[in-house]
């Protein structure tokens, strides 16, 4: 069974805005972003994955899946660009409240601006970012698994210098601090991304559609299954772990 995990740092912003007087920013802050991952968690739950745990930090929110590597490419996809999408539902909801009078002009120009900021800041292509989660599902099609994330880490680290383009400059140098600490996660895993993929579908009997000859560990694509001859015979990668020598 999933669970909600509020991070300690939320609580803190919490209260710092309430002292600072930036309360009603933070409240609509995090209802959108809460919103956001709720675009993930019910994407999900109706593709019947299994959802791990849905995390609020300071800066955002991480919807979990308990799910394998191996994972269809288009569902992950799709889920991930469901949160962007819902979000935008949301505002276009509470711009029809407004059109009717239910919420007031104040109010209102404070989610557009909020949203605004959370969608531009959430597309960015830095990992663990939607943008850069949304490109390496484009790469997974075309390029090996390893490459791919590669090309997503490189990315991540050129278009860091786009975060300092939004105004709050204390945030952004935490907002950059934290995702320099994500994307030395992201590099210390990368290592072990492409044995954990080739090991799910021994231990699974996962299958592809496509297949191919294995050439080595940095060509294997995620949508593909590969055999070789192991002794004259020809072994596929669900029956054998390829990732061993």
């Amino acid at each position: 069974m999933s669970k909600i995990r509020v991070d300690i740092s939320t609580y803190v912003i919490v209260l710092l805005s309430f002292l600072a007087g930036y309360f009603e920013y933070t409240f609509l802050t995090i209802i959108i972003i809460i919103v956001h991952e709720m675009g993930h968690f019910l994407t999900g739950y109706f593709l019947k994955l299994k959802v791990k745990e849905i995390s609020l930090f300071m800066f955002g929110g991480v919807t979990i899946f308990d799910e394998d590597l191996n994972l269809n490419i288009f569902k992950e996809l799709l889920v991930v660009v469901m949160g962007p999408v819902v979000q935008m539902l949301f505002y276009m909801l509470v711009y029809y409240f407004y059109t009717k009078g239910f919420v007031s002009v104040n109010t209102m120009k404070k989610v557009s601006t909020i949203n605004l900021i959370l969608l531009e800041f959430n597309l960015l292509p830095i990992l663990p970012l939607d943008g850069a989660k949304i490109l390496n599902n484009i790469l997974d099609l075309i390029l090996s698994y390893d490459l791919a994330h590669k090309v997503s880490l490189a990315v991540s680290f050129l278009a860091l210098p786009l975060v300092f383009l939004f105004d709050n400059k204390l945030i952004i140098i935490l907002v950059v601090i934290s995702l320099l600490v994500r994307l030395y996660e992201e590099i210390n895993w990368h290592k072990f991304r492409i044995n954990k993929l080739l090991l799910e579908r021994k231990l699974k009997g996962i299958k592809f559609k496509k297949v191919r000859e294995f050439e080595s560990l940095t060509k294997v694509k995620r949508n593909v299954t590969y055999y070789r001859f192991i002794n004259g015979i020809k072994t596929y990668d669900y029956q054998y772990n390829f990732s061993t020598k």
